[in-house]
């Protein structure tokens, strides 16, 4: 089949891959401005290559300077990651730097005289910053997805640029909706693959502007129409769409594609099946709440400086959410000097994808956990402050404290239910299991990534410079399941928090047991979702 938009793996990002990708991009709105100092570095040297070749200038100077408009305005913004946080815009600047600028500009500009000196320069722009490659760009879609699947966004709105009833100057083009439905076809998303494959055909036959070769891509999108319809088990409308291609054209590749499908058996239209969790989840994602009866006091905001005589001058702003398990939003505990100054200590270590424990304890790296992170020492005085806030508020050692994790969520930056003890495979450089965990957030989110306790029926929007404080063991450090909690995927905005686990080991003293076991509190909890 015929792809316009350059599927295919051209000369330009084979010689890029062929040395180093820095890491991701996609998981971390922080690292993705790396990649608009990329594109900037590409447009200076492209526009100096392309002085030297008059002969060729009509075609690429029109591209240059619609790419040129779009970057100025993007880097323009007051803050270039609010706009990057925004998954159409993280997604056309991944688009235009794995697909656009190979096909149009470095697969032609690579076999002219100045191309050594072009390639060497790339070389060391992706050394230097990394450059994305095919898997960044379907994890920027794949993130799209999830976003259209926890907040039931439509793709006809996503496409438009609006997003949860707000409009945003960012519009989809047909060609960006067709590499959207081609890549969640690949990826084996065959009915959301429809639906960007229909909303691509509908802005092409409507588009003011006249394309080259309409007709073409027309075919194009009615063939991968056609396969995606197969797979999901409509056989009969594949071919039909087949069929609309051959009447004029006998000699398509669509002739080839009516072939392969013949040969083989239509695929099932099986309903994906959500885990049980899912319906909660995506509920209390968007904000909303299951109707629970009420008993006893409403909870109340009140003022505590008693906890300790750090806070009797500044008593602690408490809001607590949920009682037994305890859950309480300490609010203004960072400032926002405090957050800059955690992000200047972020900025001299590396940011690695976030893992999840798997089997034996072994990490490693799933889609259920969309981020990226760093750990920070308390050495510094940012740290020295954080350490001792924590051990005020906590009452805890610090002793048996982790070093803090500073995380970042990209494009549908997410974390699925999980629970932050480890009931087994307990690390060995930390005493007992997490008896608690303290979750500052560090920015504030545009749209989505609250944090929901799934068991509990609570969720909790980020608001920056507030402390978030549970426990995840009893006092009898049995687990505490009802802990179980989510971070939702990031709509618009970039999400950023610091997680500190406090580990059981140095605490007798501090959180004593009962005389009788109180684990039997969330017994009932354990096989729920």
């Amino acid at each position: 089949m015929s792809h316009p938009l350059g599927l295919f793996l051209g000369i330009f990002l084979l010689l890029i891959w062929s040395e180093a990708v820095k890491g991701e991009f996609y998981s971390s709105v922080d690292s993705m401005q790396d990649l608009a100092q990329v594109e900037q570095e590409l447009l200076n040297a492209t526009r100096s290559y392309l002085e030297a070749q008059q002969d060729q200038l009509n075609f690429y100077r029109r591209y240059m300077e619609q790419i040129k408009r779009e970057h100025e305005w993007a880097v323009g913004q007051l803050k270039l990651d609010e706009y990057l946080g925004h998954p159409l815009h993280a997604f056309r600047l991944i688009k235009r730097l794995v697909l656009d600028w190979d096909e149009l500009i470095f697969e032609t500009i690579l076999e002219n005289k100045p191309r050594e000196d072009f390639r060497l320069f790339v070389d060391a722009l992706t050394k230097d910053l990394g450059y994305p490659d095919q898997s960044e760009l379907q994890g920027a879609i794949k993130g799209l997805a999830r976003l259209q699947r926890v907040y039931n966004l439509s793709t006809s709105d996503l496409a438009d640029g609006v997003i949860n009833g707000y409009h945003y100057d960012s519009e989809l083009q047909w060609r960006e909706s067709y590499e959207i439905g081609v890549q969640l076809f690949d990826l084996g998303e065959y009915k959301r693959s429809l639906e960007w494959l229909q909303v691509a055909f509908v802005l092409l036959r409507n588009s003011p502007l006249e394309e080259k070769d309409e007709n073409g891509y027309l075919s194009d999108i009615r063939e991968y129409a056609a396969m995606a319809n197969f797979e999901l088990g409509n056989p009969k409308r594949a071919d039909r769409l087949l069929q609309q291609i051959l009447t004029p054209e006998p000699i398509h590749s669509a002739q080839q594609t009516r072939k392969y499908l013949e040969s083989r058996g239509p695929g099932k239209n099986v309903e994906e099946k959500d885990p049980s969790w899912f319906a909660n989840y995506t509920r209390l994602c968007q904000g909303r709440r299951l109707p629970e009866k009420r008993s006893g006091n409403p909870l109340k905001c009140y003022l505590d400086g008693k906890r300790h005589a750090y806070f009797t001058l500044a008593p602690l702003q408490v809001e607590p959410v949920h009682l037994d398990p305890d859950i309480n939003v300490y609010h203004g505990m960072l400032n926002s000097n405090q957050i800059s100054d955690i992000f200047v200590e972020v900025d001299k270590e590396e940011m690695v994808r976030s893992s999840v424990s798997g089997e034996g304890g072994k990490r490693t790296v799933r889609d259920l956990r969309v981020s990226q992170q760093t750990w920070l020492n308390y050495t510094t005085p940012v740290m020295q402050s954080i350490s001792q806030i924590i051990q005020f508020v906590s009452g805890f050692d610090m002793a048996g404290a982790e070093f803090m994790q500073v995380a970042n969520y990209g494009v549908g930056g997410q974390y699925e239910p999980h629970s932050d003890y480890f009931e087994v495979n307990l690390p060995k450089e930390f005493e007992g299991d997490r008896i608690s965990t303290s979750m500052f957030y560090l920015s504030n989110v545009e749209q989505g990534g609250y944090t929901v306790f799934t068991k509990l029926n609570l969720f909790l929007p980020p608001v920056k410079g507030a402390l978030v404080m549970w426990h995840n063991l009893h006092r009898s450090l049995d687990v505490d399941v009802r802990t179980l909690h989510a971070g939702c995927p990031v709509i618009v905005g970039s999400k950023r928090i610091g997680n500190i686990w406090m580990h059981s080991g140095y605490q007798e003293f501090r959180r004593p047991c009962n005389l009788t076991s109180d684990s039997y509190k969330s017994v009932a909890y354990r096989n729920s979702e």
